[in-house]
């Protein structure tokens, strides 16, 4: 059985494409499972290294009245009304952390 080099080429390029889309699909679903691997109830240390800042900028954004807390236990945040916070107020969490300059979110 005789192939042309054209064919071959072509199945070089297929396997290669191939391995790109299954590493790219893979990478996509580890990120998204290190994003919701987070507790249901942050703590101010998860929310320091989720934004990539230091502890007094963490106490500055969660003293804002309208970020959102736990009502039954103290210092703990809704990890999902937090993820809600961000998209509602991107420019604040532009500003003052490095949310958005993650390699992958």
């Amino acid at each position: 059985m005789s192939h042309t080099l054209r064919e071959i080429e072509d199945k070089l390029l297929n396997l290669h494409l191939e391995a790109f889309f299954r590493k790219a699909y893979e990478q996509g679903v580890a990120d998204g499972r290190k994003q919701f691997s987070r507790p249901e109830l942050l703590t101010l240390s998860d929310l320091e290294e989720m934004f990539q800042i230091k502890y007094p900028t963490v106490l500055k954004m969660t003293a804002n009245p309208k970020f959102p807390r736990s009502t039954q236990i103290k210092a703990r945040f809704p990890r999902d009304q937090v993820y809600k916070w961000i998209e509602e107020n991107s420019n604040w969490v532009k500003q003052n952390t490095n949310y958005y300059s993650k390699e992958a979110m």
